[in-house]
């Protein structure tokens, strides 16, 4: 049986790829709206949480089980997933208090958490551009969402966001230096 190549397949069009990555740049975008308006019609942050992860778990169980091989690499992600998860409470809770473009801004800081974790846990050495970079989104995201602008009563909350983007960065850097040997479907899962 011959094998295909990468050669042999049909390019995806640039401009298909182009859509694809602003719809899912709006999608993300949208997010901190659509998880405001469910806390203000009273679904609780912990519930926000559970939904937004336990269709996706639920789905992709039967991957786990059948890659139970790698119970290592599982038992990271699903650690990375915890994290993620308690993160994203705080972040919803955050979003009950504060304006969603505060908690917005805060939360595209998440490459600069990635990077500290990376060296930290992963000891992955940040390069001299890795760390201008990460400057300028801080400096960015001061200008664009300072916490000074919030009144002081706040500061537990917007504090209490900054889980997220723990919990963003330790994922991130899990999938890369964890999960990147076992299958994508089970790095999904």
């Amino acid at each position: 049986m011959a094998k295909t190549s990468a050669r042999n397949r049909t390019p995806i069009p640039y401009a298909f790829a182009v859509i694809g990555v602003l719809f899912a740049s709006i999608c993300f975008g949208l997010v901190p709206y659509f998880s405001r308006s469910l806390t203000e019609q009273g679904v609780a942050p912990y519930a926000v949480a559970f939904y937004r992860y336990i269709v996706a778990a639920l789905l992709l169980l039967p991957v786990l089980i059948v890659h139970r091989k790698e119970w290592r690499e599982i038992t990271w992600g699903l650690s990375a997933g915890a994290v993620m998860g308690l993160g994203w409470i705080g972040y919803v809770t955050a979003l009950e208090k504060l304006p969603a473009s505060t908690v917005g801004v805060l939360y595209m800081t998440y490459p600069v958490f990635t990077l500290v974790i990376a060296w930290a846990v992963f000891g992955d050495a940040p390069t001299r551009r890795a760390m201008l970079a990460a400057g300028l989104i801080v400096v960015a995201a001061v200008i664009a969402g300072s916490p000074a602008s919030e009144a002081a009563e706040h500061l537990p909350a917007l504090l209490l966001s900054l889980a997220a983007l723990f919990g963003f960065g330790f994922g991130i850097c899990v999938l890369v230096h964890r999960l990147s040997r076992i299958a994508p479907l089970a790095r999904i899962a």
